[in-house]
């Protein structure tokens, strides 16, 4: 090994381990109880987040709830503008739970998620989350 190669695979075993050159091969996601980690990782948010929130990935939580909530999280994370407490009153009245649990299990909580995203609040992303909004707004959570 020359001296670049030799401290490319130094610094590759600090971060990951070295066992060649290549680039490490992300882990793949089989679907299930990914959501269930305590630090998940942003490709397994994201499959949820495009495929659905089942099974054990709901957290106990109805599915949909889940989808609207990370609908919601989107929103705060890409900075489209929604009257949460609006929506929460609206979350309550279609799903029960109380307030801090819409605001900080839910909303808050895929918030947080969806910002560990590269490039989550992309143009078309935007747009899904107006539409999402409006539709809420009117009572469609499906």
């Amino acid at each position: 090994m020359n001296r670049f190669t030799t401290a490319a695979c130094f610094a590759t075993l600090i971060i990951t381990g070295c066992t060649s050159l290549d680039k490490p091969k992300q882990p793949i996601y089989s679907g299930t109880g990914g959501m269930t980690k305590w630090n998940i990782m942003p490709y397994v948010y994201l499959f949820h987040y495009n495929s659905g929130f089942t099974g054990i990935d709901a957290l106990g939580y109805d599915e949909q709830l889940q989808t609207t909530w990370s609908r919601l999280g989107a929103a705060k994370t890409c900075r489209v503008p929604f009257d949460k407490q609006t929506m929460i009153n609206r979350l309550i009245n279609q799903y029960g739970e109380d307030a801090i649990t819409h605001e900080l299990n839910g909303i808050g909580f895929h918030s947080v998620q969806s910002r560990k995203v590269s490039q989550f609040c992309d143009k078309q992303r935007v747009e899904d989350i107006t539409q999402s909004i409006n539709d809420y707004l009117k009572g469609n959570f499906n």
